[in-house]
């Protein structure tokens, strides 16, 4: 579901919920003199107050988790080009091997990522770079050329940066945590009314979207691989095979 469809239900609900709660007992229930509230507004402020912190360090951190995910894949990406232009210069032999490694291992990413943020490592991926390691020492050994060699081993570290970052999220006592200061954040925003019904919708309806916006763009970072706002694909994956396959090295 995309984010703005999301936020559409929400406001709906939330009107529902509003103008539900004006109408019972002719809005006595929620209107009031501010000198009635007593410390009521300053204990909301400390919630709201709660929940901005919590969502500020939560949303930066998940930020930089993210960030650490697409570098990683790009220069497992790169390593994996770089692999596939240099194998031109060995035997055709070599050369055929190293790129039908290169095309099973990105058929196998392209399979396994939708269980990707799990983080796991795959037996079949691990045969495979097996594979590409034994060719690429190889040839080594016979030419007496490093040049694979050390993309190689760029490509095994960006390989585990990748899984570490799939199988990084909140901690669950953290987004309950805010889960919950969130919707009570939005909950009771509902009980703090004005004289003026208009004016205490938009600025109610405010709060509650700008609330819910923040835990749909926290959830959607800490979930990298599930359709949302921020989601990866495999295309650039797809990309580089399709490059591979149509370039005419392997008939």
């Amino acid at each position: 579901m995309k984010v703005i469809t999301k936020i559409i239900l929400f406001i709906i609900i939330f009107s529902l919920a509003f103008w539900l709660l004006r109408i019972l007992d002719h809005g006595k229930l929620i209107i009031a003199e501010l000198r009635d509230l007593g410390g009521i507004p300053w204990l909301y402020s400390a919630i709201g107050l709660i929940f901005s912190i919590l969502a500020a360090f939560t949303i930066q951190k998940e930020w930089e988790h993210w960030n650490e995910l697409v570098e990683s894949i790009k220069e497992e990406l790169d390593a994996l080009r770089e692999v596939w232009l240099r194998s031109r210069y060995l035997t055709k032999d070599t050369e055929g091997k190293v790129l039908e490694c290169i095309k099973n291992y990105l058929s196998l990413i392209q399979e396994e990522w939708p269980i990707m943020e799990q983080g796991k490592r795959s037996e079949a991926g691990e045969k495979i770079l097996d594979l590409l390691r034994n060719v690429i020492v190889r040839s080594t050994e016979e030419t007496g050329k490093l040049s694979l060699l050390p993309l190689f081993n760029e490509l095994i570290r960006n390989r585990n940066r990748r899984l570490y970052q799939c199988g990084s999220h909140i901690p669950y006592i953290l987004k309950n945590t805010l889960t919950f200061a969130g919707i009570l954040f939005i909950f009771l925003s509902l009980f703090i009314g004005v004289r003026n019904p208009w004016i205490d919708y938009i600025f109610t309806v405010s709060i509650g979207v700008l609330a819910f916006t923040i835990y749909i763009v926290i959830d959607d970072l800490d979930n990298p691989f599930r359709p949302g706002a921020w989601h990866l694909s495999p295309k650039e994956y797809q990309i580089l095979f399709d490059g591979i396959k149509n370039d005419g090295t392997i008939k």
